[in-house]
């Protein structure tokens, strides 16, 4: 019969693979996050850990009551597994309780420099992972090679950089009547994740996030980060659409925008 430090050891060996290799371990964000509250508190109740155990659960309260999946389905749709994402959170909770280690972690002038100017580099923009990674060097922690974590000295809070495939039905292949997936080896950044007090305050979308979020329209509705001639473009826009009734009723699944 193994004993509880047997289990204990057997648990922290596994959890590398599991934020690094989530969809090996579940289907969907939402299984993941059961299965790795789970694993969670079965650490702390063995360390007797409860204090730690407490303050990590006030951090996933704040994704809401459909837990940390919640958000990100809800910014990107049902049919989005979300499970590098969920796996992200996690990792920086186990990492901050100390039982998973990262390759890198940043000190101060290293994380300065990579938390200056986000909203600039980043917001409405679009930019390769590639881009990512020359710039600010390779990541503490690499979630499904997509979601980049980058964690500092201090434990103040990781910053992510959510990288997304969308596969749709592939390339058209000339002569062979089909469609063929490749797969791209440098993904676009779709959010950036910010230490913040909540989920929203700390989500910068890229251009390619924006139009996943809201459609090829996206910037008619929401038109706040668009240069000034561009906004007055939108607005007059939207004062066209609002008087007119064929426009203005429609249902969003109706809208040809998105």
């Amino acid at each position: 019969m193994r004993s509880a430090a047997d289990i204990r050891r057997r648990w922290l060996d596994q959890l590398p693979r599991m934020v690094t290799r989530p969809g090996m371990w579940a289907s969907s964000g939402q299984a993941f996050d059961v299965m790795a509250r789970g694993l969670l508190s079965d650490l702390c109740f063995l360390d007797e850990r409860e204090p730690d155990q407490d303050s990590v659960h006030a951090v996933l309260r704040s994704y809401g009551k459909l837990g940390v999946a919640g958000p990100f389905i809800a910014m990107f749709g049902k049919d989005r597994t979300c499970v590098a994402e969920v796996a992200s959170v996690f990792a920086e909770q186990f990492h901050r309780l100390g039982y998973l280690q990262v390759t890198r972690l940043l000190d101060a002038n290293e994380w300065n420099h990579l938390t200056a100017g986000l909203l600039q580099r980043f917001d409405g923009q679009d930019v390769p992972r590639s881009e990512v990674e020359a710039s600010y060097g390779p990541p503490s922690l690499m979630v499904d090679k997509r979601v980049l974590c980058y964690a500092p000295a201090d434990t103040s809070g990781w910053l992510f950089f959510d990288c997304f495939e969308d596969h749709g039905p592939g390339e058209y292949v000339p002569g062979a009547g089909r469609y063929e997936w490749r797969r791209n080896d440098d993904p676009l950044v779709r959010a950036v994740r910010r230490p913040a007090r909540d989920f929203e305050a700390g989500l910068i979308l890229t251009l390619y996030g924006k139009v996943m979020r809201w459609g090829p329209g996206w910037w008619l509705d929401h038109p706040e980060s668009l240069p000034d001639d561009q906004q007055a473009i939108a607005a007059q826009l939207l004062a066209v659409e609002a008087s007119d009734p064929s426009q203005s009723l429609r249902t969003q699944r109706d809208d040809p925008r998105l």
